[in-house]
């Protein structure tokens, strides 16, 4: 609990105008030289997005119970879409951060945690947009309810998720350079064990090793609790209500204390 309480003091309490300017610059610097520029930091997950919508709405129609809505599968893949994309381009940029940025973690001075810290920041950017959009559909398909307001918990626990993975993977990532090819890979195979894509007419069909699979997914729990509150309008998962918050303070708490662990030797070790 301390190394987790220094760790959040620093970066909310004493470092939070430097994760925000971190944070800026960051989101600036990914599209700098494009035509559009920093545009793409929202074009680019409505493109995603969009994407997903036309083809599970329109082409390849997933509906949800007897609503013969196309709008409904839609709204539901984005609930649960949006957050995943958003944990996963986090995590994998959080494997080479440290690396990244050598000459700011040999610097005794700097505030290293301000690092990883800023690059949750930065993905919350693609959140903010494919919140507001998925929002939008989920009142066309269902319409406003109470459990919607239960959307900033899920978030912050969301925040606290992403920052415990983003230590462990930056601390890890000093020595283990393969680290990103790794997580990149279980980026991509992330998407189709978890559901996501798979509403609960398609994991009904799915053999039970694979449903055991996607029901120990951590990242599941997350899904299912997003599409409670966004679209389903009530607690259909009671238990991933649980487990959501006791696997995001566990990695918070994980990867607070890994990181205060190594700290000392990473200016060594870059």
């Amino acid at each position: 609990m301390r190394a987790l309480l220094e760790i959040l003091r620093s970066i909310f309490g004493r470092n939070r105008e430097l994760v925000f300017e971190l944070a800026r610059r960051e989101v600036l610097e990914r599209y700098a030289g494009a035509a559009l520029g920093s545009i793409w930091a929202v074009l680019t997950p409505l493109l995603t997005m969009g994407i997903y919508v036309g083809l599970f709405a329109f082409v390849f129609p997933v509906r949800y119970g007897d609503s013969s809505s196309p709008w409904m599968g839609a709204a539901l893949i984005l609930s649960g879409l949006v957050p995943w994309i958003t944990l996963a381009d986090c995590s994998t940029r959080a494997t080479g951060l440290l690396v990244g940025h050598r000459a700011l973690v040999r610097q005794v001075v700097f505030p290293i945690e301000a690092l990883p810290a800023k690059t949750v920041a930065a993905c919350l950017v693609s959140q903010l947009v494919g919140t507001v959009v998925g929002l939008g559909i989920a009142l066309v398909a269902v319409g406003p309810s109470p459990m919607q307001l239960l959307l900033p918990a899920l978030w912050i626990t969301q925040l606290a998720l992403m920052l415990g993975i983003t230590l462990l993977l930056a601390s890890l990532g000093v020595w283990l350079r393969d680290l990103r090819e790794i997580v990149g890979f279980l980026a991509n195979i992330g998407l189709y064990v978890a559901p996501i894509i798979l509403l609960p007419s398609l994991i009904s069909g799915l053999p039970r090793p694979a449903r055991w699979v996607i029901t120990a997914n951590p990242v599941s729990h997350m899904v299912w609790c997003f599409h409670d509150a966004t679209v389903l309008h009530e607690f259909a998962h009671p238990w991933s209500w649980l487990v959501f918050p006791v696997v995001a303070l566990a990695a918070l708490m994980a990867g607070a204390v890994l990181f205060n662990r190594l700290k000392p030797a990473m200016g060594e070790a870059l």
